[in-house]
């Protein structure tokens, strides 16, 4: 299955995979998204950014660490489920 490409960093955030590759850091995922992101090099800019929202969740200022940690459980609550 041909996956869309992507443009925007909230299409990033929605997607499954790219969410579980960012998170558990899924080594089989990495070449992957190196790829994808050599296929489609206009997209690198919304790549790093979706990646770094997601795994600077504990570090962001706009959360407390107790509310980035909840936001990381019900993520991964709706990718399992």
């Amino acid at each position: 299955m041909k996956r869309a490409i992507y443009t925007q960093v909230e299409q990033f955030l929605r997607d499954d995979d790219f969410i579980r590759y960012a998170l558990d850091s899924v080594p089989d995922k990495e070449s992957y998204w190196a790829s994808y992101l050599s296929a489609a090099p206009p997209v690198r800019s919304a790549y790093l950014k979706a990646y770094d929202i997601l795994i600077h969740l504990d570090d962001c200022q706009l959360l407390t660490p107790e509310q980035a940690q909840i936001l990381k459980e019900r993520i991964f609550r709706s990718l399992h489920s």
